[in-house]
């Protein structure tokens, strides 16, 4: 009787270390054959076209730099949020869990940028005398991530990156502007791409044609100065669901809100931020079983964004998204092309 007890104790308990440690994300890893590196300049900058940035569609990856996540990352100090993670019997019995609740992204940025991705979504952390991207959690060296995102740039002509440094932890702000002239790629740095003057051009009147003059560039939202704007120039709610159908309404009620009463919103960069969120807290904990990862819940669900899109790009602009090169039904490939069609629209 004993050993049949244990015979059925011991797959439970493998079970769960295998729910709380394991780190893989079962999504299948397959990603568009396209490279979308030219579609602005396809789809605007040689058509004529010159529209206000803050009314360009864009594909975005939400938390964009969490590609390099995985269960050995340490928590990041200055996140108050992941205090349980330093304890040693917590990091070592669910560290693949949280890992993978923390990586929204499959892919690093230049990757991302190549299928079609936009903007950016960022968060930084300053540790011991570096800085690090991070989602909870330790990402890559940021200059590693920035750096790709130069070199895209430095490749292409007619493509405009929206950077919105969303998170600035253990510095300020005026900290990291200071040392991003210092990150370069083939000799140049983000700031060599933002060709206007951010404070004689206020966001709302930026145009296509201000920003990549020729070649392709960047605007970067994180603190007012002459390279950039305040990344408080930027409209979206979280709507804090791990339901999809309740994260649909949602955004199809901002998305109302907006076209009845637009606002002063209407000068900023306004995304949707179309990804469902993990609940750390019961009943809905249980929801965590099937959906596992982060990434196997946007492999889901980025599909079904797809039949709104058209009717929310007029007002909501930005579709932001986890695993954003996704291709589960098509997604990555099928959002490019509404993208694309919207923008050729654009005058």
């Amino acid at each position: 009787m004993k050993k049949k007890s244990w015979l059925l104790i011991l797959p439970a308990v493998g079970a769960a270390l295998g729910f709380g440690k394991g780190e893989w994300d079962f999504t299948p890893g397959r990603f568009t054959e396209h490279d979308y590196s030219h579609i602005m300049d396809t789809n605007i900058g040689r058509r004529g076209r010159n529209p206000r940035v803050v009314d360009i569609a864009m594909l975005g990856a939400h938390d964009a730099l969490s590609d390099g996540i995985n269960a050995k990352s340490p928590p990041d100090p200055n996140s108050r949020d992941v205090d349980i993670l330093r304890s040693p019997a917590i990091a070592f019995s669910v560290g693949g869990l949280i890992a993978r609740l923390s990586k929204t992204q499959k892919s690093g940025p230049g990757d991302l940028a190549r299928r079609g991705v936009r903007f950016f979504d960022l968060r930084c952390t300053f540790v011991d005398g570096r800085w690090y991207a991070l989602h909870g959690l330790l990402s890559r060296p940021l200059e590693d991530c920035l750096r790709d995102l130069i070199r895209f740039m430095d490749g292409t002509r007619g493509e405009m990156l929206v950077l919105s440094f969303h998170q600035v932890l253990g510095a300020g702000a005026e900290d990291l502007l200071d040392w991003l002239p210092g990150v370069k790629a083939r000799g140049k740095s983000l700031f060599d791409f933002v060709r206007y003057d951010a404070d004689a051009i206020p966001l709302g009147q930026l145009r296509y044609n201000d920003v990549v003059q020729g070649g392709s560039g960047a605007v970067i939202l994180l603190a007012p100065s002459g390279k950039c704007y305040s990344n408080g120039q930027l409209y979206g709610r979280w709507h804090d669901t791990n339901d999809p159908d309740t994260l649909l309404r949602g955004v199809a009620r901002e998305n109302e809100m907006l076209k009845a009463d637009m606002g002063e919103r209407g000068d900023c960069f306004r995304w949707s931020q179309s990804q469902l969120t993990p609940q750390i807290r019961w009943p809905t904990l249980l929801r965590a079983v099937p959906d596992w990862s982060v990434l196997m819940m946007a492999h889901r669900f980025n599909y079904k964004l797809l039949g709104s899109m058209p009717g929310w790009l007029p007002q909501i602009p930005v579709l932001s998204v986890d695993y954003a090169d996704d291709m589960n039904r098509g997604f990555n490939d099928r959002a490019i092309e509404i993208i694309n069609a919207y923008n050729r629209s654009l005058s």
